[in-house]
């Protein structure tokens, strides 16, 4: 394989990669935030059950 064919087909996937990273990163996102509102629901709990 050439030079130029390896970077026309690593040129060509870049897209792609950048699209699943894109989409890796949201869910990431997604999950974090959804971890992170669980987190501070259970903050007041574990504070009542110090006090209890």
């Amino acid at each position: 394989m050439s030079e130029f064919s390896r970077i026309l087909e690593l040129y060509e996937a870049l897209p792609v990669k950048v699209k699943l990273q894109s989409i890796e990163i949201a869910s990431m996102r997604k999950e974090i935030a959804t971890l992170s509102a669980a987190t501070q629901g259970q903050a007041p709990q574990q504070k009542n059950q110090e006090v209890a």
